[in-house]
């Protein structure tokens, strides 16, 4: 492509709409039939793809027949891995907000968002966005693919005449080839771990907080999270890390590959540490190794009043403007 940006939305993926941004570096797919989810964020010049790939893979909700979402599980029917744009609520539910119940998540991550595409340059750019369904609100972003960098742009808007709150959570997932043990998070000094033990009854981190990256584990030993383990490991568990600065890196040294995140945290002063390493049961089975490092505006709301002191509050009209950016470096 000689340096000259591709642009398309003329894909498919299961029958759903998807937006393409390509240069010769870097490819990105996001899913605007569904979330408008990133399912693929590929550095072309080693094919790797840093993002999570789920193993039921994508579904469309349209094509689900009599599979009914539940409050506890409607998300995780059709998570298909990626990186998700998850509003108004967020975790696990059911949650009540104003009336309006919700199931794990929200309901972002679940609709059908409008989108363009166009070139400027040498950039490749989507425009996307969604009206909440249950809740009073429209999410706007744009995606502007640069060489190796990502800059994503998002504004909230609470489209009711009342103060609301919303809780806000960039869900991106990091899978094999990129994920592999020994890669290496590094997070702003001061970081400070929170875990709570009674919603991780398959993790390995005792309840309390400890300041980032050793913690201490159940059976009284002490864990490094900022290592991924051996894959002779089984868990899952998240822990919330209160952070200073927004920004982290996640190398995988063999490959020689980082990505940096870069945010505001001010908006996102938290980092869900999502660790999924062979759990039984529902959803995978035991057979999904991944993890999510997740810049969030609060705990899970799940938590009612513990999640309610971050929440992001917003006047009727009112609007949040906010910029997260992602760079692929080469070590």
């Amino acid at each position: 492509m000689s340096g000259i940006p591709h642009v398309s939305s003329e894909g498919r993926v299961k029958g759903m709409k998807t937006v393409l941004l390509e240069n010769d570096l870097v490819k990105l797919v996001a899913l605007v039939d569904r979330g408008s989810d990133i399912v693929e964020l590929v550095y072309k010049p080693k094919n790797v793809d840093l993002l999570w790939h789920a193993p039921p893979g994508l579904r469309s909700p349209s094509k689900c027949g009599s599979l009914l979402p539940t409050p506890e599980t409607g998300f995780m029917d059709y998570y298909g891995g990626g990186w998700q744009d998850l509003l108004p609520t967020i975790g696990s539910g059911p949650v009540k907000l104003h009336g309006a119940t919700f199931g794990q998540h929200g309901e972002t991550g679940v609709l059908p968002w409008d989108a363009e595409v166009h070139t400027e340059g040498k950039t490749a750019v989507a425009k996307l966005g969604v009206n909440g369904v249950r809740y009073p609100y429209r999410l706007e972003k744009t995606l502007t693919l640069d060489g190796t960098e990502l800059m994503i742009s998002e504004r909230l808007t609470n489209t009711s005449k009342q103060t609301l709150e919303f809780y806000w959570l960039q869900h991106p997932s990091f899978g094999e080839p990129f994920l592999a043990p020994g890669c290496v998070i590094e997070l702003p000094l001061g970081s400070v771990v929170t875990n709570i033990a009674s919603i991780n009854s398959l993790g390995r981190v005792a309840d309390g907080q400890f300041d980032w990256p050793k913690v201490r584990a159940k059976d009284g030993g002490e864990i490094d999270l900022s290592v991924i383990p051996p894959k002779s490991v089984t868990a899952e568990e998240s822990t919330f890390i209160r952070v200073k600065e927004g920004w982290y890196n996640f190398t995988n040294p063999t490959l020689g590959l980082r990505v940096r995140f870069e945010w505001d945290a001010s908006v996102f002063p938290w980092v869900w540490f999502w660790q999924n390493y062979w759990t039984p049961d529902y959803p995978y089975y035991g057979n999904a190794w991944n993890v999510a490092i997740e810049p969030a505006t609060s705990l899970p709301t799940i938590l009612g009043e513990h999640a309610a002191k971050d929440a992001l509050v917003l006047k009727g009209g009112q609007s949040k403007a906010t910029d997260i950016r992602v760079k692929i470096d080469v070590l």
